[in-house]
């Protein structure tokens, strides 16, 4: 019964991956819809944000186009600041659920689940596949994938937005719904998720039907804490491949795509699909009738979000202070690189990509300490799995049938 149970947490877990993997892919469209209308409607460059490396400005009806007095408004170093934090209780949530013991066999089990989220070196070869056939589906057939992106955004934000709050208001309320009720069709459920399903559903339609910026920061929220501690990186060798594909995922289907299929994939998917994932911050010094805001698209949190993760749990698995560990270096090298981003694009007006910054600040980073300590073959191979991973299951049947591997832990 345990072994069937595992199996089945397993299998949850698989379909938890495919999601953020599909996920990812949905988001690197959604990073580059800013990216191509900055294009057409301010600079006609052909790629990059002119200011905040956001998503799709028009979609907001207060977005404001950059100002070309050469002036940077004080909330783009609030984004800086914003997606900074972010990163850093992802990672920490990541590594250790809120209010759970982690030690003994919880830990041991919280970590043999969470592996099966784990990307590997063909995985990110996947991710450019999904992505590619995801952007290829919604540029042929627009109308009908609209629809559906935006039913797959509605679900996965009531999803997250459930994952966000679960744990908190658990413990706030003593653990007095945790028993689990019969449902048909579903089998015990925890009466928690029954009382928070309508309160994140009715959020969702209210973002829905009004496209309030504070309840869309509140999703984009959600979602990134959901991508980030379902879907993991082993090893900056997959993470320098995950990081390095996403670049050139975006410099084909950009700056190629237009003399293959006759139109330029990207723009035309960014003009025609309404997905508003991104993260809002009002201007602190508008310049012109109404609010406006700056922008920053989840995908440009969410990739190096996986390296940051990582550099925590490596930094752990080394037995080493985090404070002066391979997470600092991360978390230095994402926030001076979206700085560097967000002043060149603020004082110059150069269209950028944000990841021609992040990228070498995040990698670049670990990798110069990891030379300097002399563990440079070891970030590169990264955590040794103490777990079996879903590909190994059968490995685990017969170890267990041959008595050198116990049966795993059930919560």
């Amino acid at each position: 019964e345990e072994h069937y149970e595992h199996e089945l947490r397993m299998v949850a877990m698989k379909v938890a991956l495919l999601g953020g993997l599909v996920l990812l892919s949905l988001l690197c469209v959604a990073r580059a819809q800013d990216d191509d209308d900055a294009m057409e409607e301010h600079y006609e460059h052909k790629l990059g944000h002119p200011t905040t490396l956001s998503q799709k400005p028009h979609l907001h009806p207060h977005y404001q186009p950059p100002h070309k007095g050469g002036t940077i408004d004080p909330s783009n170093f609030f984004v800086v600041i914003l997606a900074s934090v972010i990163l850093a209780y992802c990672a920490f949530r990541a590594k250790s659920p809120p209010f759970v013991d982690m030690t003994g066999e919880t830990a041991a089990q919280y970590e043999a689940d969470a592996e099966a989220g784990e990307m590997k070196l063909s995985t990110t070869f996947a991710f450019v596949v999904v992505a590619s056939i995801s952007l290829l589906l919604i540029f042929y057939f627009m109308k009908a994938m609209e629809i559906l992106v935006t039913i797959l955004f509605s679900f996965l934000s009531t999803l997250a937005l459930g994952n966000l709050v679960y744990p908190y208001v658990d413990y706030y309320t003593q653990y007095r719904f945790t028993r689990n009720i019969e449902v048909p069709a579903l089998g015990p459920v925890p009466m928690l998720v029954l009382v928070l399903a309508p309160v994140c559903s009715l959020v969702t339609l209210i973002w829905l039907l009004t496209k309030w910026w504070l309840i869309n920061n509140i999703l984009a929220f959600s979602l990134i804490v959901f991508f980030l501690t379902s879907v993991r990186l082993s090893s900056l060798k997959i993470g320098a491949s995950l990081l390095s594909m996403a670049f050139f995922y975006d410099i084909f289907w950009v700056f190629i795509s237009g003399d293959i299929f006759g139109k330029n994939v990207m723009v035309t998917v960014a003009t025609g699909l309404d997905v508003p994932i991104k993260m809002l911050i009002p201007l602190v010094y508008p310049h012109g009738p109404g609010a406006s805001f700056t922008l920053i698209g989840l995908g440009d949190i969410v990739l190096p979000g996986l390296m940051v993760c990582f550099a925590l749990r490596f930094d752990a698995y080394k037995e080493q202070e985090w404070k002066t560990g391979y997470f600092a270096a991360a978390m230095c090298g994402y926030s001076v690189g979206l700085l560097v981003c967000e002043i060149v694009v603020g004082c110059f007006h150069l269209a950028q990509p944000a990841m021609i910054y992040l990228v070498p600040g995040v990698l670049g980073s670990m990798s110069l300490m990891a030379h300097k300590r002399g563990e440079l073959p070891d970030l590169w191979q990264g955590i040794e799995p103490t777990h079996s991973r879903l590909e190994d299951d059968d490995h685990l049947e017969a170890g267990e049938e041959a008595g050198y591997l116990s049966k795993p832990q059930v919560y």
